[in-house]
C-alpha cells in the first residue's frame, strides 16, 4: 500500500511586489547614468556665479556642482593655505558671490612664545578661528578680533584667568569681667576659658599669561566668633574679726617700696603725688578701682597711711609704699602685707 503524499498547492507571487520590483529597476536604470553624467559634466542647466579674487571679479555661468568647481573650472588657482568663502564644498545656487582668501604671513604670539604662520582669513577674529585659537571670555587679542587682516602683521593673545584664595585671620579672645559677690576681694576665678575665633576674606588675582596684573581683595568676615574669657572678681570685703581694727575691712596686698629721689628704681619719682600730697613715708600708691584715694589706712609692718598717690604698675591688689630713705626702701623689697582700711574714702 502506497502512502499518500500531501501536495500543497503553489501560492502565486504577488503581481503588486513584482511590479514594485520592476518600477524600481527602472527608475535606476534611467536616471543612474544621468547622476553620473552630473558628476562628471555638471549641471545641464547653468547656475550664475560670482568669484572676487586678487583684487578683481568674474561673473560667469557655471554649469558645476560646488564652490571649489566653479573656482577651478574660472582657472583661479588655490595656493597651500588659501580657502573660499563658502567652502569649497559647499553646493551652488544662483547668484552666489564666492571670495577667495590668499593665505598671508602672520606671527602668531602666546606669551613668551611667537610662531609665523599663513593663514586666510579677513580680520584677526577669523584668523584666530582658521588656527583653531578658542578665546576665553575674558582672553585679550591685540590687536583687536575685527581689525583687518593684514601680510606681516603681529597678532599677541594674552590669556587671562581669575584665581582666588582664602586668606585666613584669629580673631583675639576678649575678656569679660563679672563681679563675684562670693569672692573676696582681690581674688579672680576664670569662670570659662576664652577660644580665638577665625575670620576669612576671598582674595582675586587677575593673572595675564601666567602673571599676577591685578588683586582684588574682598572684606573681612568672621566665620568662627571668638568666645570671651569670663573672669570673676571679688567684691566680698574680708572684715577683721578682732584685734585694734575689728571689724574694718583688710586685704592682703603685694607690696613693693619706692624712694621719691633721683636714685629710685626705675627712675626718679616727683615730689608731688597724684592727690597734690608731698610724697614722704606715710602715704602711699594704690589702684583707686580697689582702695579710692585719700582713703586711711593701716598697714602692719609699715604703719599708718593715706592713699595718695597711683602709678602704671600699681594695678590690682598691689600697693606702693613711700619711703624717706634709699636704704628704707630697698630694705623693704617686695612683699605680701595686710593692709585694714580704717577710713574709706
Amino acid at each position: 500500500m502506497q502512502p499518500h503524499l500531501l501536495t500543497v498547492p503553489a501560492r502565486p507571487l504577488c503581481t503588486g511586489t513584482v511590479r514594485q520590483a520592476i518600477l524600481l529597476c527602472l527608475f535606476v536604470s534611467l536616471f543612474y547614468p544621468l547622476y553620473l553624467a552630473i558628476d562628471t559634466w555638471g549641471l545641464p542647466f547653468g547656475r550664475t556665479v560670482h568669484i572676487r579674487a586678487d583684487g578683481r571679479e568674474v561673473t560667469f555661468r557655471s554649469f558645476r556642482r560646488t564652490v571649489g568647481d566653479a573656482v577651478e573650472s574660472a582657472q583661479i588657482p588655490l595656493h597651500p593655505g588659501d580657502r573660499t568663502v563658502p567652502a569649497a564644498r559647499t553646493f551652488l545656487w544662483p547668484g552666489i558671490e564666492i571670495k577667495v582668501l590668499r593665505a598671508v604671513p602672520v606671527t602668531l604670539r602666546f606669551g613668551a612664545s611667537a610662531a609665523s604662520v599663513r593663514v586666510a582669513a579677513t580680520s584677526v577674529g577669523d584668523a584666530l578661528q582658521v588656527l583653531g585659537v578658542a578665546l576665553g571670555p575674558i582672553d585679550r587679542v591685540y590687536p583687536g578680533v575685527n581689525t583687518a587682516l593684514q601680510p606681516g602683521m603681529h597678532i599677541t593673545v594674552e590669556r587671562r584667568a581669575w584665581h582666588t584664595w582664602i586668606e585666613q585671620r584669629p580673631v583675639p579672645v576678649t575678656s569679660r569681667v563679672i563681679a563675684d559677690p562670693q569672692l573676696y576681694k582681690g581674688n579672680r576665678i576664670v569662670r570659662t576659658p576664652g577660644h580665638p575665633g577665625l575670620s576669612e576674606r576671598a582674595i582675586q588675582a587677575l593673572y595675564a599669561n601666567g602673571h599676577p596684573v591685578a588683586m582684588v581683595p574682598h572684606a573681612w568676615a568672621v566665620v568662627r566668633p571668638a568666645a570671651p574669657e569670663v573672669i570673676a572678681v571679688g567684691t566680698r570685703a574680708m572684715i577683721a574679726s578682732r584685734g585694734t581694727f575689728a571689724g574694718r575691712e583688710v586685704m592682703m596686698l603685694e607690696a613693693t617700696a619706692y624712694y621719691p629721689g633721683p636714685n629710685n628704681y626705675g627712675g626718679g619719682v616727683g615730689p608731688r603725688t597724684a592727690i597734690g600730697l608731698l610724697a614722704q613715708r606715710g602715704v602711699v600708691a594704690i589702684d583707686p578701682s580697689v582702695i579710692p584715694l585719700g582713703s586711711r589706712l593701716f598697714i602692719e609692718g609699715y604703719g599708718y597711711a593715706i592713699a595718695g598717690d597711683t602709678g602704671g604698675a600699681i594695678q590690682g591688689m598691689r600697693i606702693d609704699l613711700c619711703f624717706n630713705s634709699y636704704d628704707e626702701a630697698i630694705h623693704f623689697g617686695r612683699q605680701t602685707v595686710k593692709v585694714y582700711i580704717i577710713d574709706r574714702h
